[in-house]
């Protein structure tokens, strides 16, 4: 009977830690294959040729040419996709559609580590552990997609960054954070 409650309670936890790790966001980049409008979902064609299947989620964000709006995903778009991973189903929260003047840029997570005013800079640490430092120009803040200011970020927070990547410079375009 021991042994059976320290079995169970050992795939509870296996569970509950499986499900922690699926419900962190991904970032994928590629090309649009195909969309189903009756299913809500789009295939991308990533770089190395591997389809991804998305479902858009009900509050998805699409930023075309630099500007958010509820435009249409078309098949041939370059996009980077900012998603959900679920347990069965990988949902579509933020779409950057490469073209105009956002052709060079890219989506990116960071964990907030502060905001250097007088030098302009935007300190976060990236994915891989590493801190890095971005040239913030006229970068902007959004949090709960709401206008808010550098100032207003919180050490640790991990956001959604938006970069531009030209001639060997990157510069910070939106830093987006949600809170509950």
């Amino acid at each position: 009977m021991k042994s059976l409650l320290k079995l169970s309670g050992a795939w509870a936890a296996v569970l509950l830690l499986a499900g922690a790790a699926a419900a962190a966001d991904g970032i994928a980049s590629g090309k649009v294959k195909t969309i189903n409008a009756e299913k809500k979902e789009f295939v991308l064609t990533d770089g190395a040729g591997k389809d991804w299947t998305f479902k858009l989620g009900d509050k998805v964000v699409m930023n075309r040419g630099g500007k958010e709006s509820s435009s249409e995903l078309a098949a041939g778009d370059l996009v980077g996709v900012c998603y959900d991973k679920g347990v069965l189903t990988w949902t579509a929260k933020y779409i950057l559609v490469q073209e105009g003047d956002s052709k060079s840029w890219e989506l990116i997570h960071g964990t907030v580590k502060g905001f250097e005013a007088e030098k302009k800079l935007f300190n976060y640490t990236d994915d891989d552990g590493k801190d890095r430092f971005l040239a913030v120009g006229n970068g902007k803040v959004l949090v709960n997609n709401k206008e808010a200011k550098f100032d207003d970020l919180k050490i640790g927070e991990h956001c959604l960054l938006i970069v531009s990547k030209e001639g060997g410079k990157t510069t910070l375009k939106t830093v987006m954070c949600e809170r509950k």
